[in-house]
């Protein structure tokens, strides 16, 4: 909580609050002109419709309704009862997925604005902490496309997952977290760290920043948020990261990257 705190206090600086408010203008603009367009058509592409998987779920699904109406009496509540299940799951369903939409633009926009967020934190809050970072962008760009390739793979292999009520939220909300967290450490931590700090910090037990990137997550749930989330993200692993760097007073990433050379 005390990061998230110090990032709520962030936001009252001009140079942070107008980064806050870019991906919001162009990903309100991306996600509504085209966004929901595709993923409209794709849920309703022969894809989904013809996919062997969903016909047999929906022929299971009529079978059930048959049996469970014809029970005598009660049949009838049993059914809609479970239609309002399947309709409140769908519906979180749908607002994960709506706000996954949202995320991934800001994501992508935000990672334009990493290193400028980063310098504003570092210029008003740890001025006496040099910090020189590690790796490319390039490198950076192709670990986060191969880890997202990973984790929709991984979502393909589950997809019958996604027929299983509650399982299904709690599942779909852990893979976007995985991959949320894996994108904003390894890009912020690129930035600060040098490699051998970053990769002792980097773990997923870590739970310090683990857990406010969590909470922003759960919070992104809410569009709207969603659109700030990413860099609400990179202010709060900014300060942990400058905190780290300022603990470990004989780690000097200049001598660092000069004993590398």
């Amino acid at each position: 909580m005390n990061l998230l705190l110090k990032t709520l206090i962030d936001l009252k600086e001009p140079a942070i609050l107008i980064r806050l408010f870019i991906p919001f203008a162009a990903g309100l603009i991306v996600v509504s002109l085209l966004g929901y367009g595709l993923f409209g058509i794709f849920l309703t592409s022969d894809f989904i419709t013809q996919n062997p998987m969903v016909q047999n779920f929906n022929h299971w699904e009529q079978q059930a309704e048959n049996s469970i109406g014809a029970i005598p009496i009660v049949g009838g509540i049993i059914l809609w009862f479970l239609g309002f299940i399947v309709a409140v799951i769908a519906g979180i369903l749908g607002i994960i997925l709506g706000s996954y939409l949202i995320l991934l633009f800001a994501m992508i926009i935000t990672g334009f604005l990493t290193e400028t967020i980063i310098k504003a934190v570092h210029d008003k809050h740890y001025l006496h902490i040099e910090y020189t970072g590690h790796g490319s962008t390039a490198g950076t760009i192709w670990k986060i496309v191969k880890f997202g390739l990973l984790i929709l793979l991984l979502f393909i292999i589950t997809l019958p997952l996604l027929f299983i009520p509650l399982i299904n939220v709690v599942w779909f909300w852990l893979l976007g977290f995985l991959f949320f967290r894996y994108s904003i450490v390894l890009d912020v931590g690129q930035v600060i760290l040098p490699e051998a700090l970053f990769n002792k910090l980097r773990g997923l037990t870590n739970w310090q920043p683990t857990s406010a990137l969590a909470i922003l997550l759960l919070l992104s749930m809410f569009p709207i948020i969603s659109f700030f989330a990413p860099v609400l993200a990179v202010i709060a692993l900014s300060h942990y990261y400058f905190d780290q760097l300022s603990l470990k007073p004989t780690i000097n990433p200049k001598h660092e990257a000069l004993r590398s050379l």
